[in-house]
């Protein structure tokens, strides 16, 4: 399955939960473009590396979430903002694996974080 297949699979899962404190979220920042676009997107604070998934938590408390089918690896732009979340102290989690193996991990990270 590749990853935005895993996405939109984890996102239902998500639904499904009806957690009405909890706003999850994809920035797009994948895909083919041109120069211009690039430049466009970069001037308007499209940061390369954005993890595909951020959760916002009430009290507005965020966490990042990057996904990854079991072979998939980061990019260097991923492993900079991984550090930098470090850094700044923002939950950071990278998710690998199939399907059931990221639910679980997804769920023990709503557990951990979502507040009720």
């Amino acid at each position: 399955m590749k990853e935005y297949q895993l996405q939109i699979k984890l996102l239902k899962h998500i639904k499904d939960k009806k957690l009405s404190k909890l706003r999850v979220f994809h920035v797009p920042n994948q895909g083919i473009r041109s120069v211009k676009q690039k430049l466009l997107l970069s001037n308007m604070g499209l940061k390369s590396g954005c993890p595909d998934l951020i959760l916002e938590f009430k009290g507005g408390s965020i966490v990042y979430i990057e996904l990854k089918t079991s072979t998939g690896t980061l990019s260097s732009s991923q492993k900079l903002w991984y550090t930098q979340s470090q850094i700044l102290g923002t939950p950071h989690y990278i998710l690998k694996g199939n399907f059931f193996c990221l639910k679980n991990q997804l769920d023990k990270i709503l557990a951990k974080h979502y507040k009720r």
